[in-house]
């Protein structure tokens, strides 16, 4: 018998799609859904953050400013991170590998024609 007090049982990698919006770039805010912030802690939890450049970040979760969403986090470091992208809207994916580790990554747009050309160019090499 588990004598583990977490809330909920992950399922393997839940994940979920963040895009960055103004918040994320003026404040370094991210928004968690409500259909996953059970998954986090109690207001003021810690959870840590890996980036894509491998960079962890330590950030509270906040339940008392929320309207929309269920919780959100954020961090200084969260803002030099979206705030270097000059792109705003870029999507990302956020994966939750426990309940109090996420990891966040972009996600790529998807390529059409480019995976197939380069095998049409070594076939016709190949002739």
């Amino acid at each position: 018998m588990s004598t583990d007090s977490q809330p909920n049982k992950l399922p393997s990698q839940p994940a979920f799609t963040i895009t960055s919006q103004l918040a994320s770039h003026k404040q370094g805010i991210v928004n968690v859904p409500a259909s996953v912030d059970s998954y986090f802690g109690e207001h003021g939890k810690i959870v840590v953050v890996t980036l894509p450049n491998d960079q962890r970040i330590h950030c509270p979760i906040e339940r008392k400013k929320t309207s929309k969403h269920g919780a959100s986090f954020s961090h200084p470091l969260l803002k030099e991170y979206f705030g270097n992208k000059v792109q705003k809207d870029w999507e990302y994916r956020v994966k939750i590998s426990g309940t109090n580790t996420i990891s966040i990554r972009p996600i790529e747009a998807p390529v059409e024609d480019p995976a197939e050309a380069p095998v049409d160019t070594v076939a016709e090499s190949q002739e």
